[in-house]
């Protein structure tokens, strides 16, 4: 056996022996479930005792003996089936290698061999891999469910089917979906279920099983306890990476359908839930779609109620109902990419942990928007207050990052503010759609960077995008990644990938004129619905981002209008010829960025760019002076009128650097750490540095 086929990096030592013992047994080649249990029996008798203390071991190793005769043997389990099961079963255990003792367990759920034999029974697949829902009903271990009831009642009708009791859940993810299924176990648990449904244990697998045995026995159990399954990852389920494990997925639920085990399933939206349709038909039209809509604010708090009795009950806190309130208002208002009532819960839950944490038994208001400050990452710690003062802050801080823009960065502020505080009449929609016009190296991109800095906490939270990748139509499959076994699917998609971990987060696209009419047409749904569905059917919610573009268009140029001042109107007639009329009715709005003057661009080098080099030098007790002649021969080799100020940081920063680097080791040496200054000029059209003395 070549020793790549082993997961070296997830098996313990022990295991690794254990499977190098396994294939000796087997003559050199990939041991099957034989080898490894007898290599177990004969190296390890005292673990098998441990785990499984009715077993009979020499007995045991007697019958693996005979097996290993027989090669029509029926415990000859493949391989990588058992090592798979075993990894899954050490994560389950929080474990990060499989052990011997994992092994074991595997091969105990996966042979039949030693169930027929009555050396040990093998423990049901359905509770090695699955969760009772209506044994943890009837333990009253998870909250009750509340509300739903329609569609807790619809469900169990389809459930009572005598010939299709196949179910799937449309909605978004955080809508509910798992609750409906948990109701309808309360429901059994409690004898209020139809007679069809009473008495039945419902089960949910929240995992992949892709191994033909196990698929098998899960078959045969469901069927012979009457169960009812929830396959909760459905849509990951019906996903198949590869055309062999769409098979054996599809045999997996064609056995179901033939033995009439009623099945649940959910995904994230009908359509795509006709795509993975269209390719299992026959299957797959037998699943009535059930669509979930989000909770409204008073569902939602009946929801919050009752879960503050658990807290209160249990855990000796309390949440008045004013509080409750004040958690679905914030929730509504600054959560928009998580539906009712998965984000209300979302607060509470942190809410609760912060309250435990620091000893508060009862929950005020107050508390609550401290939690949703560090939840969101928004300026809304102590309340609205605190947002409007962040928000008058904000232009401050963004003119003096960027100069020379007052009239764009006051444009930008005064829509934002709307949009942030939930004050127009579209929150589900971004939290607003910017057109940055303006001639290049003016300060577009650093202006979306230091929002992005100041109201979502860092620069990290700017994504940027060349649209210049994206002039061609098939371009849209890297905005919206590939299907499941499709090549390039395993690369995701970039853009929805970031807003779906980062969804409080700028996101910038550069030069927005050069992308393709189909790529325009992909963002118009951003702009119109807040949202995006990608390749796979994942559904990614813009409610929360700030949408950035940027054009280097010119009015001058493309409508011939004279250079001075042309109007906003220039520039939306400018934009016309380029981008269709719809697009720019969407945005929220033009901010346009004039070209800089050379007062401004002094002004930059001379408050910004020099000031933090002079830092640096300063702390290393070197005082650097730089002559106003010095500033000019910079000025004029860092700006140009075609190319604004995009090279003048590079200029500068190379410039003075070259300058000075050769002469701080000697500097150091000779003065021995004491201040000394010196001072940049220009000598011959070349920049020149000279020794003022020291200190």
């Amino acid at each position: 056996m070549e020793r790549d086929l082993l997961p070296d990096d997830k098996l313990t030592e022990s295991a690794q022996h254990l499977v190098e013992e396994a294939v000796v047994l087997a003559g050199g080649n990939t041991p099957d479930a034989r080898h490894l249990l007898l290599a177990l029996v004969r190296a390890h008798t005292e673990t098998v005792h441990q785990l499984l203390p009715q077993i009979n071991a020499e007995m045991l190793e007697q019958v693996l003996e005979k097996e290993l005769e027989n090669p029509q043997s029926r415990i000859a389990l493949p391989y990588e089936g058992i090592i798979d099961l075993a990894l899954r079963i050490a994560e389950r255990e929080h474990h990060p290698a499989a052990d011997i003792s994992h092994i074991l367990k595997a091969i105990a759920v996966l042979t039949g061999l030693l169930e027929r034999e009555r050396i040990f029974p093998a423990p049901p697949v359905l509770f090695q891999v699955g969760l009772n829902l209506t044994e943890q009903a009837q333990q009253q271990v998870a909250p009750r469910v509340v509300g739903r009831e329609r569609e807790v009642n619809l469900l169990m009708e389809v459930l009572c089917r005598p010939i299709n009791p196949y179910a799937v859940l449309v909605g978004v993810e955080g809508v509910g979906r798992r609750a409906i299924v948990q109701g309808v176990a309360q429901r059994i648990a409690g004898g209020d279920a139809p007679e069809p449904l009473r008495n039945r244990p419902l089960f949910m697998l929240p995992q992949l099983l892709d191994h033909p045995e196990l698929m098998g026995k899960l078959v045969e159990e469901a069927a012979q306890q009457h169960a009812i399954l929830y396959i909760e990852p459905f849509e990951v389920f019906l996903s198949a990476p590869a055309p062999q494990v769409e098979m054996l997925r599809m045999e997996f639920l064609s056995a179901l359908i033939a033995r009439r085990v009623p099945i649940i399933g959910a995904v994230s939206s009908l359509q795509g839930l006709r795509r993975h349709i269209n390719r299992a038909p026959d299957l797959l039209k037998r699943f009535q779609p059930i669509e979930i809509r989000p909770m409204d604010d008073n569902e939602t708090l009946t929801v919050l109620r009752q879960l503050a009795g658990l807290f209160r009950e249990q855990l000796q806190l309390e949440f008045p109902d004013s509080t409750l309130q004040q958690i679905v208002q914030i929730a509504g208002e600054h959560i928009q990419h998580r539906p009712f009532p998965d984000k209300a819960i979302l607060l509470m839950d942190h809410v609760a942990g912060r309250a435990r944490a620091h000893g508060v038994q009862s929950v005020e208001p107050r508390l609550v928007w401290e939690t949703a400050g560090v939840v969101t990452g928004l300026p809304i710690g102590e309340g609205e207050r605190s947002m409007l003062e962040a928000l008058r802050t904000l232009e401050s801080f963004l003119k003096s990052r960027v100069a020379g823009q007052d009239e764009a960065i006051e444009t930008l502020v005064r829509v934002f503010s709307l949009k942030i505080r939930r004050l127009d009449l579209r929150p589900e929609r971004p939290n607003g759609v910017f057109l940055f016009a303006g001639p290049t190296g003016v300060g577009k991109t650093e202006t979306a960077r230091a929002l992005a800095e100041f109201f979502f906490g860092s620069r990290d939270k700017m994504l940027r995008l060349d649209m210049n990748q994206f002039y061609e139509a098939h371009t849209a499959a890297r905005l919206l990644g590939a299907e499941f076994g499709y090549v390039g699917f395993e690369h995701g998609a970039p853009l929805l990938d970031f807003v779906a971990e980062n969804p409080f987060c700028v996101v910038l696209l550069d030069e927005w004129e050069k992308a393709h009419a189909d790529i325009h047409k992909l963002f118009l749904q951003i702009f119109d619905d807040g949202y995006m569905t990608d390749a796979q059917g994942r559904r990614v919610s813009f409610a929360d981002t700030v949408i950035i573009m940027t054009s280097n268009l010119r009015p001058e140029v493309s409508v011939g209008f004279l250079r001075e001042q042309p109007s906003l109107e220039d520039w939306r007639r400018a934009f016309a010829q380029r981008i269709a009329p719809e697009f720019i009715n969407r945005v929220d709005a033009i901010c346009v960025f004039k070209p800089l003057e050379i007062t401004t661009v002094r002004q930059i080098v001379q408050e910004r760019l020099l000031r933090q080099i002079q830092e640096v030098y300063r702390r290393r007790n070197i005082e650097l002076r730089v002559s106003d002649e010095a500033v000019d021969w910079l000025v004029e080799r860092g700006f140009s009128e075609h190319y604004g100020a995009r090279e003048l940081e590079r200029v500068v920063e190379r410039s003075l650097l070259l300058l000075l680097a050769p002469e701080v080791p000697a500097m150091m040496d000779a003065i021995g750490g004491a201040r000394v200054a010196f001072e940049v000029d220009v000598e011959a059209d070349q920049l020149r540095l000279r020794k003022l003395g020291a200190s």
